[in-house]
């Protein structure tokens, strides 16, 4: 398995463990329905197909005052997150590799971790929404290098035509 393959398996596996690692047992929920994390709930609430559990689940959100559009979100927030991280810990396991391997000749190739810039999204000329990354100071496009190991999210720039 190549090293870039292997980097990929271990990032999904990472993925994996750490939104699976977020759940609660019916055991632990019902020896202590408020020792349980919100986020474990909403988790178990989006991830369990037994009625009466899911009934639980939501009774004990519900006392928490969390609603299921309130699960959803905290849940794709989180994702989000888990995956920008795990792509970060790739990136790193890359650069590790590379500077071991001497890739590039006399050095070796590292992404830019430029700071100065954030992802933009925004309709095309031909009304598709496209991503690409823009220059912070200026709002200039700047190559795609520039914006990697950062979460995909539009909140800097939240209008959704180009200027």
């Amino acid at each position: 398995m190549g090293t870039s393959r292997r980097a990929a398996v271990s990032a999904a596996l990472a993925l994996a463990f750490a939104s699976a690692s977020c759940t609660t047992s019916q055991q632990a929920f019902n020896k202590n329905p408020s020792a349980v994390s919100t986020s474990a709930l909403c988790r178990t609430l989006a991830s369990t197909n037994d009625v009466k559990f899911q009934q639980n689940l939501y009774l004990e959100l519900t006392r928490r005052s969390v609603t299921v559009e309130q699960c959803a979100d905290m849940i794709r927030k989180q994702n989000q997150a888990i995956a920008a991280g795990v792509a970060i810990a790739a990136v790193g396991a890359a650069v590790a590799v590379c500077s071991k391997n001497n890739c590039g000749g006399g050095g070796y190739a590292r992404p830019n971790y430029y700071q100065g810039a954030d992802w933009d999204e925004f309709y095309n000329q031909y009304g598709q929404l496209v991503w690409v990354c823009r220059d912070i100071a200026t709002g200039q496009f700047v190559d795609y290098v520039n914006c990697y190991g950062k979460a995909q999210t539009d909140w800097r720039w939240p209008a959704k035509y180009a200027y």
